[in-house]
């Protein structure tokens, strides 16, 4: 059993981006098995370039959890 985890993020940079959405699939190795799949309140501004590329907007992550809210709960998934 294995967890594939995509994440988009706010941008690139280590020291400023913050995560937008999670998703995750688990897998048997035949088939999969669960998803997991959540948009995340970033704390920050999407910038317009990422908000185009993504298509995840700083209204979609208005009302979104943040990580911390959420950690747990994908850490029981993976």
């Amino acid at each position: 059993m294995y967890v594939i985890v995509d994440i988009e993020t706010t941008g690139g940079n280590k020291n400023t981006g913050r995560i937008t959405e999670i998703a995750a699939i688990k897998h048997d190795g035949s088939k999969i098995v669960d998803t997991y799949e959540t948009l995340i309140n970033p704390g920050r501004p999407i910038p317009s370039f990422i908000q185009k590329l993504t298509g995840i907007s700083d209204e979609m992550v208005k009302d979104a959890p943040t990580f911390a809210e959420i950690a747990g709960e994908l850490d029981k998934f993976t």
